[in-house]
C-alpha cells in the first residue's frame, strides 16, 4: 500500500515510553476534518471520522503493551481500529508480528507511514478491514483494541471477532477512557464466554491528564 498523506496538513508528536519513544505523524487540525468528512449513509446513520484524532486510550494501550513486552516476542497480533498505529508499533518494537487493521483506508496509510518511520515495518502488515466483516481465517494469540466500544452497535461484531479470531488461550487488550456505557460491553462479553481484569493508568495528552482503563480479556475456560 503506497502512503500518500499530501492531502492533509500534518504535524508530528513524540510519545515517550519507558523503553524509548515513538514518533507519530498526525493530522494537524482533526476538528476541521471531523466537520468536513462527517456524512450520513443511506440509512441516515452519521459517520464521524474519529481516526483523525490521537486518543488517550491509544497512548494508554501502548504503555500497557510495553509493560508486557516479553510476552509478545514472536507472537502474532491483530490490532483492530488501529488509527495512527501507536499501540501496534510498540507491539512490533517488543518483537511481535502485528497486523494493523482499520476500516478507513487513510488510517491504515498513516499507520503504515508511522510504522516505517519507527523502523517497525519488518514486523508489520497492513489491511483495510471493517470488524463487521473480518477477512481472516486464522486465530491470534493477542488482539489489541483502543477505544472501539463507544457505540453499542459495535459490540456484537467485536464479540463475534473475539469468538472467531482469538486463540483459545489468547488475550485481547481493550483500552477505554471510562465512558459510561463501557461496563455494558464487558457485561455483554462475560455473558458470552469471556472474563476480564481491569486496571487503570494516567495518560497526559494536550496538557490534560485523564485515567485510561485497560481490560485484559480471556475466554472463561482458558
Amino acid at each position: 500500500m503506497k502512503t500518500r498523506l499530501q492531502d492533509y496538513p500534518l504535524t508530528s508528536t513524540i510519545i515517550k515510553l519507558k523503553t524509548g519513544r515513538v514518533q507519530l505523524t498526525l493530522i494537524e487540525d482533526p476538528d476541521w476534518f471531523l466537520e468536513q468528512l462527517s456524512r450520513e449513509d443511506k440509512e441516515g446513520k452519521l459517520y464521524l471520522p474519529y481516526w483523525t484524532y490521537l486518543w488517550e486510550s491509544s497512548i494508554g494501550l501502548a504503555r500497557h503493551v510495553e509493560t508486557i513486552g516479553p510476552q509478545l516476542k514472536d507472537a502474532r497480533i491483530l490490532e483492530i481500529g488501529c488509527g495512527f498505529g501507536l499501540a501496534g508499533i510498540v507491539a512490533c518494537q517488543m518483537g511481535g508480528r502485528v497486523v494493523f487493521t482499520d476500516a478507513e483506508r487513510e488510517a491504515v496509510r498513516f499507520a503504515q507511514h508511522n510504522a516505517d518511520q519507527n523502523s517497525a515495518e519488518a514486523n508489520a502488515d497492513f489491511v483495510q478491514m471493517d470488524w463487521n466483516t473480518p477477512c481472516f481465517n486464522c486465530k491470534f494469540p493477542y488482539i489489541l483494541a483502543a477505544d472501539v466500544i463507544y457505540e453499542e452497535n459495535h459490540w456484537t461484531p467485536i464479540l463475534s471477532l473475539l469468538q472467531n479470531h482469538l486463540s483459545p488461550d489468547g488475550i485481547a487488550l481493550f483500552s477505554e477512557p471510562n465512558r459510561g456505557n463501557a461496563i455494558g460491553f464487558f457485561k455483554y462479553i462475560m455473558d458470552n464466554g469471556f472474563t476480564y481484569q481491569k486496571s487503570t493508568l494516567p495518560v497526559t495528552l494536550d496538557r490534560q491528564t485523564s485515567q485510561v482503563s485497560i481490560y485484559t480479556v480471556r475466554r472463561r475456560n482458558a
